[in-house]
């Protein structure tokens, strides 16, 4: 009896060692999976926060530089100058208006400027070549086409809208040489002054590329001119767009 039962009891121990063993692994795997899951949720909203710090820093605006800020006037400093294209409107003689649109053919603009704290004095030289329908009078002068030469001095105030986008305003005088076109008989001007006025708006496209629009009325004075009894060329007003170079010094 003896003999029988010791091999049945080594039997029953082994079946206890190997179950055992295997609770045992499968308790350490459980341990390892959940603390693994534990440590994961831990770190995520770590990660989280990482990411959320480096977008914030990723949309932090840049500085805007000193050339555009208001104030800087250190900066804002500088010479600009270009050629422009004009819609052209003239009150000549008594009553006659000529309007010429063709920005291309009626002539040019040219301006000169010097600009500093949010204003500007500028050297403007408008040349205009326009034709009436209909022939006209002026002094014993008689034609249809008229050419007129401005040579403009304006001092202008440029506040900012924002930070590419300027209006500007200002006042100035005009110094006309107006004649018939196109006559053999008629070689001189008759030189004028006009008290003028002009606004509009400019753009800075880039730092140095400048779209200006200026809208001029030049109203002619009679008193300073010599046609004072009858002016020739009674007012001028022009819609003219230029493309400026600015350099900053």
């Amino acid at each position: 009896m003896k003999n029988n039962s010791y091999p049945s009891t080594l039997k029953n121990f082994k079946k206890t060692v190997i179950h055992k063993s295997v609770l045992f692994l499968l308790s350490l795997c459980c341990f390892v999976f959940f603390s693994g899951e534990i440590q994961a949720q831990e770190q995520l909203p770590l990660e989280q926060s990482d990411m959320e710090v480096r977008s914030l820093e990723e949309r932090t605006a840049t500085q805007e530089p000193d050339f555009f800020v208001s104030g800087t006037s250190a900066q804002w400093i500088g010479f600009y100058f270009g050629v422009g294209f004009r819609r052209v409107k003239l009150q000549v003689a008594d009553t006659v208006s000529i309007s010429d649109s063709d920005g291309t053919a009626n002539g040019i603009g040219f301006n000169l400027g010097y600009f500093w704290d949010e204003q500007v004095v500028e050297y403007e030289r408008q040349v205009s070549i326009v034709e009436h329908s209909e022939s006209f009078t002026y002094l014993e002068e008689s034609g249809e086409k008229l050419e007129v030469i401005q040579n403009n001095l304006w001092y202008v105030q440029y506040p900012k809208i924002r930070r590419d986008l300027y209006l500007h305003y200002g006042t100035g005088l005009q110094f006309t040489k107006i004649r018939f076109a196109g006559t053999a008989n008629n070689d001189s001007y008759e030189d004028e002054i006009a008290l003028g006025i002009e606004t509009g708006v400019s753009y800075f496209v880039t730092s140095n590329l400048l779209i200006y629009y200026r809208f001029s009325l030049g109203q002619q004075l009679a008193y300073l001119s010599d046609s004072a009894s009858n002016p020739f060329l009674k007012q001028s007003q022009l819609h003219t767009i230029y493309l400026n170079y600015f350099f900053p010094l």
